[in-house]
C-alpha cells in the first residue's frame, strides 16, 4: 500500500488539503529516465517557440491566481496579500524569461570566421552558443511556495535555458505544488510539448533527495533552502562517478551597518525599519536582516533601546512547519542561558507553530563567547553588535559570504570627505556580498535582469544568481563548433541566421546574414 501524507495548517497544527502519496524510488528514477528521453524537443525549441512556453505557464498560473493563493494560504497561514503578490511575480518572472528568450540572447552566439592571415596562425572557423545541460532537479523552498517553488526562479531559468525539470515539491504545501504542476502540464499541451518535460516528485521520504541528486541522467541541481540540505546535495553531487553543479541558495546573516552620523537624529527611525525587515514574514526571508551593527555611544543606546521597545510588544505568525519553529526554539533557548547576552523577548502567539521573537545584544569583543550568535537562525530573531566604528571592517572581515550587506551611512561619509573608514567598509563587504545596500534594508528582492541573488560560500554553493535573468546562465554550458559545414550548425550559428538574431561576428555585434 502506498503511503501518504499531508500539509498542516502552520495556525492550528492540524492537516489541510486532501493526501498526497509519497513516491518510491522507481517512480522517481522513471521521471527522471522519461524526461531524459523527451529533452531534446525542448532544448531544439525556436527563441519564439520557447518564449511562448514560457508565456503559456505564466498565462495558465495567472488565470487561477485566486485559487492557487488560497491553496497556499491553507498550507502555510501567509495573508493573502503577500501569497497573490507572490503568484502574480511568479509569473512576471516567467514573462521576463519568455521577453529575454525571444530575443536570442540567451545563446551568446560568437562566430570568428576563419582568417588565413590571422596572427600568430591562420584561424579556422570557430562557431560558440551555448546549450542546455540537460535535466535539472530543482528542490521547493518552505518559505516561498510560489516564487521559489513549483514554477519559481529555479524552474523557470532551467525551462528558459531549454532543459527538462523535475522539481521535489515542498511537503509543507504539497497541494499549492500540484495546482502549479497541473498548469505547467496544461502549458506543455498547448505548446505541443511532451508532459515528460516536467514532473514533480511528491514525499517526506530523505532519500528522495538522495535519489535526485545522484541520478545518472541529473545534469545540474538547483536549490533555495537550509545550509544543512543545501551541503549535503553538493556534497551528493560532487561524489558522483559524474559530478554536476549545484547552484544551492543556502541563506545568510545579512549584516547591516549603520554609522554614528547615520543614526544621529534618526535612531528610532531606523530601529523601527530595521525590526520591520527583521520580523518581516515572522523572520522566514534568507535576506532578514541577521546582524545589526551599531556604534557604542549615545545614538547606539538610543538606537538598542527602541529596538527593545519593539521587539518586547512584537508578536509574529506562526512559522512554516513543525520543524521549523521547533528548531528556532532550540537555538534562541539555548542563546537566551548564554552569560553575558542581553536578551529582548517578545511575545509569544499561542496558536499553531508559535515562536517567541527574540533580539540579542552583545558586544563585538565578546562575540567570541557565543559562537551560535554568527550563525543564521531562521525566524523572528537577529543579532544586535555594538562596536566602535572603526572596528567595522574587522567585523565584515571576520564574516563569510553573504547574499547581501548593507550600510546606512551619510554623502559626506560616502564621499570620504570625513574619516569614517565608510569607502574601506564598502569594499570589504564587496568581498562578500553579492548585492551591496546604501541607506536601505535587504529582505525585498527585485526580479529584475540586474539583480543578483546569490553571494559567497556559505551563501551559496556558486557565484551565480538564482534571480533575474542572469539565473538562466547556470543551466547553460558554451560548445564551440569548428570547421562545420552550414547545414550541420545550430539555427543560432547558420549563416542565414535563421532566428533573425543578434550575433557578435569577428567582434562586431549584428543580426545581418552571413553571404
Amino acid at each position: 500500500m502506498a503511503k501518504t501524507f499531508t500539509a498542516f495548517n502552520p495556525e492550528t497544527g492540524n492537516s489541510v488539503g486532501a493526501e498526497i502519496v509519497e513516491w518510491d524510488q522507481v517512480q522517481v528514477l522513471a521521471a527522471i529516465k522519461s524526461a531524459d528521453q523527451v529533452k531534446s524537443a525542448i532544448a531544439n525549441l525556436s527563441p519564439i517557440d520557447r518564449a511562448n512556453l514560457l508565456e503559456n505557464i505564466a498565462n495558465e498560473i495567472e488565470l487561477e491566481k485566486e485559487k492557487i493563493a488560497t491553496c497556499a494560504n491553507q498550507e502555510t497561514a501567509l495573508p493573502m496579500a503577500r501569497l497573490t503578490g507572490e503568484v502574480m511575480r511568479t509569473v512576471v518572472q516567467l514573462r521576463n524569461f519568455a521577453n529575454f528568450v525571444r530575443t536570442g540572447e540567451h545563446f551568446n552566439a560568437i562566430i570568428d570566421l576563419a582568417d588565413s592571415n590571422y596572427l600568430p596562425v591562420a584561424r579556422p572557423d570557430l562557431r560558440k552558443t551555448l546549450q542546455p545541460l540537460g535535466v535539472v532537479a530543482v528542490f521547493a523552498a518552505s518559505n516561498f511556495p510560489l516564487a521559489f517553488s513549483v514554477a519559481g526562479g529555479d524552474s523557470a531559468s532551467a525551462l528558459a535555458a531549454g532543459c527538462p525539470v523535475i522539481v521535489k515539491a515542498h511537503p509543507s504545501h504539497p497541494n499549492t505544488c500540484e495546482l502549479i504542476f497541473s498548469a505547467i502540464q496544461r502549458a506543455l499541451a498547448k505548446s505541443g510539448l511532451p508532459k515528460q518535460t516536467f514532473a514533480i516528485v511528491q514525499g517526506i521520504n530523505p532519500q528522495i533527495t538522495h535519489w535526485l541528486a545522484t541520478a545518472d541522467e541529473i545534469t545540474a541541481v538547483g536549490f533555495t533552502g537550509s545550509p544543512l540540505v543545501g551541503k549535503l546535495l553538493v556534497d551528493l553531487a560532487t561524489k558522483r562517478k559524474n559530478p554536476i553543479p549545484v547552484f544551492a541558495e543556502m541563506g545568510s546573516l545579512n549584516p547591516v551597518f549603520f554609522t554614528d552620523a547615520a543614526l544621529n537624529g534618526k535612531a528610532s527611525e531606523l530601529a523601527k525599519l530595521a525590526m520591520e525587515s527583521a520580523l518581516l514574514g515572522s523572520g522566514q526571508f534568507c535576506t532578514k536582516p541577521g546582524i545589526l551593527i551599531v556604534p557604542t555611544g549615545k545614538n547606539g543606546d538610543e538606537f538598542v533601546k527602541e529596538i527593545s521597545n519593539i521587539t518586547s510588544a512584537a508578536k509574529v505568525a506562526p512559522l512554516l512547519n513543525a520543524g521549523i519553529a521547533s528548531r528556532y526554539t532550540d537555538a534562541v533557548t539555548k542563546l537566551s542561558s548564554s552569560p553575558g547576552l542581553q536578551v529582548i523577548a517578545g511575545v509569544k502567539n499561542e496558536t499553531g507553530y508559535s515562536v517567541t521573537p527574540t533580539v540579542f545584544v552583545v558586544d563585538w569583543k565578546d562575540i567570541n563567547k557565543h559562537d551560535q550568535l554568527l550563525e543564521e537562525h531562521f525566524g523572528p530573531t537577529t543579532v544586535i553588535i555594538r562596536a566602535l566604528q572603526n572596528e567595522f571592517v574587522e567585523i565584515a572581515k571576520s564574516l563569510g559570504g553573504q547574499l547581501t550587506a548593507a550600510i546606512h551611512a551619510t554623502a559626506d561619509e560616502i564621499a570620504n570627505t570625513v574619516d569614517s573608514g565608510v569607502p574601506q567598509l564598502i569594499a570589504q563587504i564587496s568581498q562578500i556580498a553579492g548585492r551591496l545596500i546604501f541607506n536601505g534594508f535587504p529582505t525585498s528582492v527585485s526580479v529584475t535582469a540586474a539583480m543578483q541573488h546569490g553571494g559567497q560560500w556559505p551563501a551559496s554553493s556558486t557565484h551565480t544568481t538564482s534571480v533575474g535573468l542572469d539565473a538562466i546562465y547556470r543551466f547553460l554550458r558554451p560548445v564551440v563548433y569548428q570547421g562545420f559545414p552550414d547545414k550541420a550548425l545550430p539555427a543560432q550559428l547558420q549563416n542565414a541566421n535563421p532566428y533573425k538574431i543578434f550575433r557578435k561576428v569577428n567582434g562586431v555585434r549584428s543580426d545581418a546574414p552571413l553571404t
